[in-house]
């Protein structure tokens, strides 16, 4: 309307990256007040352009030094694949840019740090979008298990099957993925080693077993990780190769989630449902179908917040570290089939 002040945004951003995780997090930048994606940035001019379309954002790059160098930004959501983060993320620290960066991370131990480093020499927040924590049943699981409802947790697991290697479409969606020598552990798995650190704290150690199924790719698309906890067990049962037998059709969430207490048991179904089962009765907690994006809003969000009030994110590179080593761990214990003790077993992995 005529007359109507405009007022500016808080916090402008820049995106580099347009591939398939850039779908969910413009998607999430447009449901956050205070914030405007002004730039993005990918080597493919026509994934830029399409995105910049879908979202109505005004610039577009190839480059995205060019990018950082020509626009008047607060941050950058970094979305490329891992082996470029640390270049960015130095590109966008030396600007004095805030920098939000898809996981997973790095491809070694020794890049985080160097980003941690980086970011803490130059001032400027770091935050790993490690959305898998923020889903909502999985906030609201740490409620609950906060509140006690069903006694002392001793027993997850995180269950995720899909058909992926061995579909007629392979990774059509993310092709990269054939090629890569680290497969479900390391773009799946962290996801749930995080999550698992946000429920119930450190872990102490750890067992894997991994394989490849389709001789078509590089890295492993089968997994089973044993992770011991304090007071607790979990197990991860990860597979990209499976066709799944989950008793919903409708598919919310990326697998079925579990954990037991010693007065109750939590339990998540593929379409979102989570059950809260006691002894006596039976309490259900239903999520809407777009709870991916809206775990990706909620990851953006905070990290908007902690831009707000200077605090630390739950995701920063620090604690990144952290799930990181049992990534790592991982797959140091699958190759020498050996127990991997967090901590102690650090040097294996540099």
């Amino acid at each position: 309307m005529d007359g109507e002040e405009i007022v500016p945004s808080e916090f402008r951003g820049g995106l580099i990256g347009c591939g398939y995780a850039s779908w969910f997090q413009l998607s999430a930048w447009s449901r956050i007040n205070g914030v405007e994606i002004v730039a993005l940035s990918s080597r493919t001019r026509e994934k830029a352009e399409a995105r910049a379309a879908e979202f109505e954002i005004p610039a577009v790059y190839t480059d995205y030094r060019e990018m950082l160098d020509g626009e008047s930004l607060d941050f950058v959501d970094i979305a490329t694949p891992p082996s470029s983060h640390l270049e960015i993320v130095k590109e966008a620290a030396e600007r004095k840019m805030q920098v939000l960066c898809q996981k997973p991370i790095a491809a070694t131990m020794a890049e985080l740090e160097e980003m941690v480093r980086i970011c803490n020499e130059t001032g400027v927040l770091f935050m790993v979008n490690e959305n898998c924590r923020f889903q909502p049943w999985f906030r609201r699981m740490k409620a609950l298990l906060e509140e006690g409802v069903i006694g002392e947790a001793f027993y997850a697991c995180m269950h995720s099957h899909a058909r992926g290697s061995l579909s007629p479409e392979g990774f059509s969606s993310q092709p990269f993925f054939a090629e890569i020598p680290r497969l479900v552990i390391y773009e799946l798995g962290v996801h749930y080693l995080d999550t698992l650190r946000y429920l119930f704290g450190e872990a102490l150690s750890l067992y894997c077993r991994s394989k490849r199924v389709c001789a078509d790719i590089s890295g492993e698309e089968l997994a089973v990780i044993t992770v011991e906890m304090n007071g607790l067990t979990a197990v991860l049962d990860l597979s990209w190769a499976s066709i799944p037998a989950y008793g919903c059709k409708s598919k919310v969430s990326w697998g079925e989630y579990t954990v037991e207490g010693t007065r109750g048991t939590l339990h998540v179904r593929t379409d979102g449902l989570l059950r809260l089962i006691t002894d006596n009765e039976e309490k259900r907690f239903s999520f809407p179908e777009d709870s991916e994006l809206l775990g990706y809003r909620a990851a953006q969000a905070h990290f908007i917040d902690c831009l707000r009030n200077g605090s630390e994110p739950e995701t920063s590179g620090s604690e990144t570290l952290k799930t990181m080593e049992l990534v790592f761990g991982s797959y140091d214990s699958a190759a020498g089939n050996r127990v991997y003790q967090v901590g102690s077993d650090l040097e294996r992995l540099e």
